[in-house]
């Protein structure tokens, strides 16, 4: 109760960093709305918009800590620090506070294999086999190489990485390779030729790492330190399993969904290239602004325009060299998520207008949350990208909604529609736990705000709804459970 209490305190009075370039009235004015104007996913067309408000949202979700830095004519325009970062001792984020940033340390890892190979030291297109290796890709044909991994196009295992906690033994990087004990994952092999699909790996960015140790015969670590971290001024950050006590009393502490602090604080990730890294969101807006510095030709200090491109250019589909490059209009971004035990975190920049953003979460129930801030900047900002869809409501025929109450296996969760007052709900792991509104847009036909997914009964007869199709990216179908049978004895 009393870290509820503080946290409402804390949101309450704002603990905010100044802004990067000086504050001013216009400034702190677009910091406000944007505090203030969090946009669900989905918005009905000709309804007025629902607003939310950025406390509120962090003590409905369970995260605690929160940290923005938003990008604007290329420079950092203002950063925010919100809530706790850790709610067993109430100690506040800062704009110091490090978080684990998971995924997006891909992309940086990316930066470092491209300045490494700019400086000779590597080649992205050689065999990472040829080099003496104490490990070796197993049966690599064709040949993987520094390219292959960075773009997920190596044909690696997509096995997720879940971490270790602070008590369990951990594996060393040959071990992870090995799938040798106290590793938790399987050995690292070829799933598919090389260069045949795109397919997301963590283990391959182990193998990067591990090949861009043996080739330069420093450590990981402490190749990104002198190749990016140092000269981009970003000394809040590192690649660490392990936090050095100093930091360690800087760094949010990671939290469930249910706002519990993680065991032992957070999760530790050996794998740093592909999960192990800490920052700031005011560091990874540097990381950010220098590689859209590079791509426009603006600065070639640290990478060439034509090596920027490099990365900024898709190998399959709409992944290039570490950065993921999908977008919803005409200009083009790139950006990373990222998501470990306890922390959620996005980077995303436009290549040309100088623009993005970097929102951090010290919660399992961040990535919501993320989005919803997005949406936010990106309607105060212009942005094309981060705009809720908007869908089309129909007046609900109350004479049908007693028929799609129920409960309905979905996968492997169940789905629970409930009816009052003339509305329906549902709730479900899918959804929430909590029920949220299902807007009709037609007879049979559903979508609710706080989700892009869409829901429609399947009109079998006159009796009860027996089965439904929920599709949120991809449909998946529905059936209902059978009701319990009272017991009499």
């Amino acid at each position: 109760m009393m870290m509820r209490y503080v946290l409402t305190l804390l949101l309450a009075v704002g603990v905010f960093d100044a802004n990067a370039q000086g504050d001013s009235g216009a400034v702190t004015a677009r910091k406000a709305r944007v505090e203030n104007g969090l946009l669900q996913p989905v918005a009905v067309r000709g309804a007025p918009v629902h607003a939310m408000r950025l406390a509120e949202r962090m003590q409905a979700l369970n995260v605690p800590g929160v940290s923005i830095a938003v990008i604007n004519a290329g420079a950092v325009e203002w950063s925010g620090s919100y809530g706790i970062a850790n709610a067993r001792t109430g100690r506040p984020v800062t704009s110091g506070t490090l978080f684990q940033v998971a995924s997006i340390g891909k992309p940086v890892a990316a930066l470092v294999a491209v300045r490494l190979a700019a400086e000779g030291k590597i080649d992205l297109d050689e065999d990472v086999n040829r080099r003496p290796r104490q490990w070796q890709v197993p049966g690599a044909q064709p040949v993987v190489t520094a390219r292959a991994l960075l773009s997920h196009t190596a044909g690696m295992p997509t096995f997720g990485l879940p971490g270790y906690g602070s008590d369990a033994p951990q594996p060393t990087l040959l071990q992870v390779l090995a799938g040798s004990r106290p590793a938790t994952n399987p050995p690292v092999t070829m799933d598919t030729p090389v260069g045949g699909r795109y397919a997301y790996s963590s283990l391959g960015y182990v193998v990067l790492e591990q090949y861009l140790n043996d080739a330069t015969g420093r450590p990981f670590g402490v190749l990104a330190d002198e190749t990016v971290f140092a000269p981009l001024g970003m000394r809040d950050t590192l690649y660490a399993q392990s936090l050095p006590p100093a930091l360690a009393t800087r760094a949010a502490s990671g939290h469930a969904a249910d706002g519990s602090v993680v065991a032992g604080n957070w999760r530790a990730y050996p794998e740093l290239a592909a999960a192990g890294l800490w920052s700031t969101a005011h560091d990874l807006a540097q990381f950010a602004l220098a590689v859209q510095r590079a791509a426009s030709g603006q600065d070639g200090q640290l990478i060439t325009q034509q090596q920027a491109r490099a990365m900024l250019t898709p190998v399959r589909g709409s992944y290039g060299l570490g950065f993921e490059l999908d977008h919803a209009a005409a200009e083009p971004a790139f950006h990373h998520s990222g998501s470990n035990a306890g922390y959620k975190a996005l980077l995303f920049a436009y290549e040309r207008t100088g623009q993005g953003a970097v929102i951090l979460a010290n919660g399992d129930n961040g990535w919501m949350l993320i989005e919803e801030i997005a949406r936010s900047i990106a309607a105060e900002y212009g942005w094309e990208d981060y705009r809720p869809r908007k869908r089309v409501a129909a007046q609900p025929n109350v004479a049908l909604l007693a028929r799609f109450a129920g409960d309905f296996a979905v996968s492997n969760t169940t789905l629970r529609v409930s009816h009052e007052n003339g509305h329906l709900y549902i709730a479900g792991p899918p959804v929430g736990p909590v029920p949220v509104e299902l807007i009709p847009a037609g007879d049979y036909d559903y979508f609710m705000r706080e989700k892009d997914a869409t829901l429609h009964f399947d009109n079998s007869g006159d009796g009860r709804i027996q089965t439904l199709t929920f599709v949120d990216g991809r449909p998946r179908k529905g059936t209902r459970l059978a009701e319990a049978v009272p017991r009499v004895d």
